[in-house]
Parts: structure tokens; sequence; C-alpha cells
């Protein structure tokens, strides 16, 4: 250790204080192309699920809502996006809740929903499902609610399968349950509009099957990727 009496030599100083700034530049490289990478990613999945949302909503007639009905749906939407592409620009997490890639996960639901929303013949989904044979025969057999119980679960299973798969991975079961919430939350919107007028069992059944759908989904793509990753 040295003292003031004897002091180190210059060239360990300036090695020292050149190593030192070297280190510093390194890292503010570093976080501005991990910042430039972030801002792309949310750009890209702020996109993708804005598209989904304006899809699912210029597919849906609005002569039977009232006025306001249409800025309520686009103000929540909105809100919820803003949500989800801060946290994934953020990078938001904690050692066990991969909190942003959650996010990722619900936002490409999304815009995969939207773009089904606009494959389906009828601009009303629910009048589509019940006019179909499987969705006529649960109503015949069972009731409204059943049917769309079933239509919410297999739908959204599937919608959450092909977005974890493609983004999550195989998680903790706190992980899954994350990103099938992200899921159901930006798509809950959707349902709303499409039930409004019809009775609350009706929602609550496809809101129930909804949320089934998305966490059966997200567990089934980290178990198959896992099965895929060991074969």
């Amino acid at each position: 250790m040295s003292d003031s009496r004897h002091p180190p030599p210059p060239d360990l100083r300036e090695g020292v204080r050149a190593g030192i700034l070297s280190a510093l530049a390194h890292d503010m490289d570093l976080r501005g192309g991990r910042t430039a990478g972030r801002l792309l990613l949310a750009g890209l999945v702020g996109v993708v699920g804005a598209v989904g949302a304006m899809l699912i909503v210029s597919n849906h007639g609005f002569d039977h809502h009232p006025y306001w009905h249409e800025m309520v749906f686009s103000a929540i939407w909105a809100g919820a996006l803003v949500v989800s592409v801060a946290l994934v620009l953020l990078q938001v997490r904690t050692p066990r809740l991969p909190i942003a890639r959650a996010a990722t996960v619900g936002l490409v639901g999304l815009g995969i929903a939207g773009v089904c929303s606009l494959l389906c013949p009828d601009p009303h989904v629910v009048e589509w499902w019940v006019a179909t044979r499987p969705g006529a025969a649960l109503v015949d057999g069972v009731s409204l609610w059943a049917s769309m119980l079933c239509f919410g679960f297999v739908t959204i299973f599937v919608i959450a399968l092909v977005s974890a798969a493609l983004l999550l991975g195989e998680q903790e079961p706190h992980g899954r349950l994350i990103a099938a919430s992200f899921i159901a939350v930006l798509l809950l919107p959707g349902i709303v509009l499409e039930t409004a007028g019809l009775p609350l069992s009706v929602f609550a059944a496809w809101i129930g099957g909804s949320a089934a759908g998305a966490y059966g989904g997200v567990a089934s793509a980290g178990w198959l990727r896992a099965i895929l990753l060991r074969g």
C-alpha cells in the first residue's frame, strides 16, 4: 500500500486512469446499444398490439352500441398498450417475475387476435359462433354461456400457445400466470365490446374461458418447448 511518502509511479496512475475511462466508455456504448434494442423491440411489439386492437374494432359494427362505446374501448386499449410497451421498453422484471417478457407475449397475442377477428366471416363474433355447428350444439344442449365458455377457451388457448411458444419459452408457474394475465387483460376490451347487450353470464363465461385458455396455452407452450429441446 502506498502513502504520501511513496506515491505510485506515474505510469501506474495513468494506466489505472485510462482503464477506468475505457471501461466507462465501453459501458456507455453497451447501454446505448441496449437502449436502442429496447426501443426497437418496444416499437415492434407495440405496433403489433395496436394493429391487433384496430383490426378487432374495424371489423365490428357499432350500430347497436351507444355512441360513447367506441371512444371508451379505444381509450382503454390505448392505456393498456402504453403500459405494456413501457414495460417492454424498460425491461421491468424481478429475479422471479419476467414482467417485460410477459407484456411482449400479451401484445403479440393481441395482434394475433386482431388478425383472427379480421378473418371472421361475421363482424359480430358471437353471432358467427352460435351459427356454426359446434356453437349451435352447445347452445341447444346447454346454454349460450356454455357455448361462449368453450369458444373463449379454445380460441385464446391457440393464441396464447402461439405467442408464448415464439417469445416466452419454459417458465415457472408464476411466470406463466403473468403472461396469461397480460393476454387476458389486453383482450378484455374486445370481449366487453362483443358481449354488449348480452346477459352477464355470457360475458363472465367468455372471460373465464379466455383466462383458462390463456394459462393453458402458455403452459402448453413451455411444455412443448421443453419436449422439443430434449428431443
